[in-house]
């Protein structure tokens, strides 16, 4: 018998969805490639040469993540889209945030899973040089991102984490965040096939 009472037919299990930017972020604190590290620096590092620096400890890393206090200035990694005042007001502050925008089902037990990234930052800091170029902070933020997630196995469900507009047409990467003033951001929309049915008596 299913929780829904329903003991004939098969139907998805979303039970998962919600731990997805835990996933995320658990695989960017185990993971040690050089891509990994130069991401984390991007975002507690606001000066051009953030690259430059040295790779963060595991609790900094840590203390990055939002805790769900009120003081959001003081973290980089949020788990939800609407961004605080504090970075509004913010001279220097970059962040990121992960959080599930769509579900997108095609049948009783298979579903599109549809997750938005945004990498936003200050017009102050817009900029870092990497291999002795100046690039745009969160053009290369979301290039590194997907480099080291797109194709990943997230231990949800039965897909990979794709960024495959055959998967979906909502699958895009676009420069669409901005307060009109001094914070701007891109909004990158990742896509997974996911699959984890629970069936009834009458499926075995």
């Amino acid at each position: 018998m299913l929780k829904n009472g329903n003991a004939d037919v098969l139907y998805n299990d979303y039970s998962e969805i919600p731990f997805f930017p835990y996933k995320v972020i658990e695989i960017m604190l185990t993971e040690n490639s050089q891509e990994v590290e130069d991401f984390w620096k991007m975002l507690k590092y606001d000066t051009i040469d953030c690259l430059k620096k040295n790779n963060l400890t595991l609790k900094e890393k840590k203390s990055m993540i939002w805790d769900g206090s009120s003081q959001q200035e003081n973290f980089s990694v949020f788990f939800k889209p609407l961004v605080g005042v504090s970075l509004s007001e913010a001279e220097e502050q970059t962040q990121i945030r992960i959080y599930r925008r769509d579900i997108q089902p095609t049948t009783t037990y298979d579903a599109i899973v549809l997750f938005e990234i945004d990498f936003i930052t200050n017009e102050t800091t817009s900029l870092v040089k990497k291999n002795n170029i100046l690039t745009e902070r969160t053009d290369l933020l979301e290039t590194t991102f997907l480099n080291f997630m797109n194709g990943r196995d997230i231990s949800i469900g039965s897909g990979y984490l794709t960024f495959d507009r055959e998967l979906s047409r909502a699958c895009n990467s676009q420069l669409s965040i901005s307060n009109s003033r001094s914070v701007y951001g891109r909004a990158l929309v990742l896509g997974m096939r996911y699959v984890r049915a629970e069936a009834g008596e009458g499926c075995g």
